[in-house]
């Protein structure tokens, strides 16, 4: 199968200013700072807060760094880390950012200095201690009092403004630019100083709002004298997937130095003698490995940084261009040219033109009736109504299975409750839900089938549009992220451009009505999804606050969440599966039938019980109102009884033909007599519309259509009292004859049983 691998790409983080961030500072970033969105904010120049601008994370920050108004990037700090802002120009400010260095070094504290980037003698003091919670300056307790209690006497003690060496928890991270443009990078080695933070604080910060902040237990004292000392201890590197994990000899090699098995001889040459291993032959060979296996640069560079310090070291000389260019890129080329068929393009079957049609179709329509929904319902509406079309797409075909516990899998719903009304909401408008295909003596190869509306006919376009669909998620994403990103996502990939926050959550359907404004609660339930869905990499943000649609690469811990997730679910619906197969009966399922035939007995004694004057005043008067109803209300109590009778465990067309074979002579020939002449006072378009409605009713129930070409859903043989009724209302001599005939047929039968 092919594989494309891009050789090098632009800086992802500053795409317009063309500087690319090295990984050291985005990986120390990662480890230092909040990633909870509400922890993030940009501002600009003026060190002003740059509004109605959500960044939901540290890689979104960056990218809209030099957009707009926006100069620069500001983020909370973890739990456990701190900064003291040094604002002292000049020497002097040199000289108390190495004083507070030395002080925190002492007392056990990770330090990272790094120039604010203002002027001369402004810096940054980044430091982590277990023991370090911050607080406001009047609630501080602990080694947070410590450290303010030392920067108030050394601030005395040198006669400058107190606020001039101040306590944060608020910075810019180390990979954004200045306000003002200035780029400043901190001291030291990146790749050493990222170790030592992860030997002191090695748990990744956890997502939390500002208030209240996690708590990070302090670890032993043993831990942290090893730390620092500065000993060689390699922190174990949490290696990440990209197309497939890095095969296992190759993984050892990166996080202990260990060189895989093999044959990595060279021969002598004029600058060397014959060696048993060269480490170019095993470091191409591991950058091969990544290659396929990672296919990013940036994030195979990042891995070959925080290595084992006995791996990759020639690379690590060399540095990141050297690498890139006389390894990584070679490796591409020469992958590229192994890989690729020329003149063979990989064929891809499109579904056939009739099916796009009809899924543009559907998807409109279902666009319209989300709004017929109370807003709590619309988004399971919506995630079942659009999987089932994607599994149109998939399938080619109109018609397709759609079991119950496979949607559960590919929606993330809770129960199959849910699934259920849905469906029965798209039955008749997104097209029909055929239960009749269900058989419970196969269990296991039959199920519910929906078949979408066939596209209306137009005249003039022959071609289909064209259709973008949606790269596939992940399974199990949406059981992870919340109820409301698929119909924010949605909504995003088939609008134009870009929307802001208010005009996203009334088109998703978040809103009670179309033209009602967004709450602040609707809007934070919005904002929530849209963060959690940049997380995933299918949204982005731009400079202006507004989202649109991305086929970014996700993190590696969604895909694990999400395939833990889809595992548990999974384990659930198989054994509900097996049980169903296997034709157990749940005791629900036995206790509901149980309820339903005894109401209907009830039902059965309170109606024998009524007198017959009573039970024909019932029936006139529910006659009556149900001729004062429209069209459309009798079409639908007539579904609604239907659908009553079905899950009571009734059939429809053996309740419609005994009950037409149970009625009188007499009383079928006065009803068809009245019908035609209700029929005759309607206006042609009353008459065109129940019709319609009644034949709507017959095909979707099973029932015998008159005007109809397509066969009815149910093949069984219709009886000639069935075939009579469809044809009413007729003409007047063939109703005659055919009421002379039945009383003929009787007048025999009476005479039979005289004779026998």
């Amino acid at each position: 199968m092919p594989v494309t691998v891009p050789a090098s790409h632009g800086d992802a983080a500053h795409p317009d200013a063309g500087r690319r961030v090295p990984p050291g500072l985005l990986a120390l970033d990662e480890h230092l700072f909040n990633p909870d969105a509400s922890q993030w904010l940009v501002i600009d120049s003026g060190n002003t807060a740059v509004p109605r601008t959500v960044v939901p994370s540290l890689a979104d920050g960056l990218e809209l760094v030099g957009r707009g108004r926006i100069a620069a990037l500001v983020g909370h700090l973890r739990d456990g880390v701190g900064v003291v802002d040094v604002d002292v120009p000049g020497p002097l400010g040199d000289f108390l950012a190495a004083e507070v260095s030395d002080w925190l070094s002492r007392r056990d504290c990770w330090v990272l200095e790094r120039p604010s980037g203002g002027a001369k003698g402004r810096w940054h003091i980044f430091f982590a201690h277990p023991d370090f919670h911050y607080a406001p300056a009047a609630a501080r307790s602990g080694f947070a009092a410590a450290v303010s209690g030392y920067l108030t006497a050394l601030a005395e003690d040198v006669k400058v403004p107190r606020n001039e060496l101040d306590l944060r928890d608020a910075v810019r991270p180390l990979s954004s630019p200045h306000r003002f443009g200035a780029v400043t990078r901190p001291k030291g080695d990146l790749r050493e100083a990222l170790r030592g933070l992860k030997r002191l604080l090695p748990d990744p910060p956890a997502p939390s709002p500002l208030r209240p902040r996690v708590k990070v237990k302090p670890t032993n004292a043993g831990h942290k004298s090893a730390a620092a000392a500065g000993s060689g201890l390699v922190v174990p590197l949490a290696l990440q997937r990209w197309k497939r994990q890095l095969r296992t000899e190759w993984r050892t090699y990166l996080l202990t130095g260990e060189i895989p098995a093999g044959s990595w001889a060279a021969g002598a040459t004029k600058t060397r003698t014959a060696v048993e291993v060269d480490r170019s032959l095993v470091e191409a060979a591991c950058t091969r490995e990544m290659v396929w296996a990672i296919g990013d640069p940036e994030m195979a560079w990042r891995i070959i940084r925080e290595s084992h310090p006995a791996a990759m070291t020639k690379a690590k000389h060399q540095g990141y261009s050297w690498w890139l260019g006389y390894v990584w890129n070679e490796l591409v080329r020469s992958a590229s040219e192994f890989n690729t068929t020329p003149g063979k393009p990989r064929k891809v079957e499109a579904p056939p033109a009739e099916v796009l049609e009809a899924v543009a179709a559907a998807r409109q329509e279902l666009d319209r009736l989300k709004w017929t929904v109370p807003a709590r319902q619309r988004a399971a509406l919506l995630l079942v109504g659009h999987q089932l079309l994607d599994r149109v797409l998939r399938k080619g075909k109109l018609r397709v299975p759609c079991p119950e516990r496979d949607l559960l899998l590919d929606t993330g719903l809770g129960d199959r409750k849910t699934v259920r009304a849905a469906l029965a909401r798209l039955n008749g408008r997104l097209g029909t839900l055929h239960t009749d295909c269900l058989s419970l003596t196969e269990r296991d190869s039959s199920s519910y089938e929906f078949e979408i509306n066939s596209a209306p006919h137009g005249e003039g376009r022959q071609i289909p549009p064209p259709v973008f669909d949606p790269p596939p998620t992940p399974r199990g994403l949406w059981l992870i992220l919340p109820r409301a990103s698929h119909s924010l996502w949605r909504t995003l990939l088939t609008s134009p451009g870009p929307l802001d926050l208010a005009d996203l959550a009334v088109k998703a359907g978040l809103v009670e009505d179309g033209a009602d404004e967004p709450s602040k609660s609707q809007r934070s339930t919005a904002k929530a999804a849209l963060v959690a869905l940049s997380r995933a990499g299918m949204v982005r943000v731009d400079e202006h606050g507004r989202w649109q649609a991305a086929t970014r690469p996700r993190s590696v811990q969604i895909e694990r969440d999400a395939a833990a997730a889809y595992a548990r679910q999974l384990e659930t619906i198989e054994a509900e599966r097996a049980a169903y197969r296997a034709g157990t009966t749940s005791s629900w399922t036995a206790g509901r039938a149980r309820a339903i035939k005894a109401q209907r007995a009830k039902e059965k004694v309170w109606w024998d019980h009524l007198s017959p004057a009573a039970q024909a005043a019932r029936v006139a008067t529910r006659r009556l109102e149900f001729e004062q109803m429209s069209i459309s209300q009798q079409a639908a109590l007539k579904a609604r009884l239907a659908e009553r009778r079905i899950r009571a465990g009734l059939d429809e067309l053996e309740t419609y033909q005994t009950w037409l074979r149970t009625l009188p002579a007499d009383e079928y020939v006065a009803r068809s007599l009245e019908r035609k002449q209700r029929f005759q006072d309607l206006s042609p378009a009353e008459r065109g519309a129940s019709v319609a409605s009644w034949d709507r009713h017959r095909l979707r129930y099973g029932l015998t259509a008159q005007r109809l070409a397509t066969p009815p859903l149910d093949e069984r043989p219709a009886t000639p009292d069935a075939e009579r009724a469809a044809l009413l209302p007729d003409g007047a001599a063939e109703r005659d004859a055919a009421f002379l005939e039945r009383q003929g047929d009787l007048l025999e039968q009476d005479q039979h049983q005289v004779a026998g």
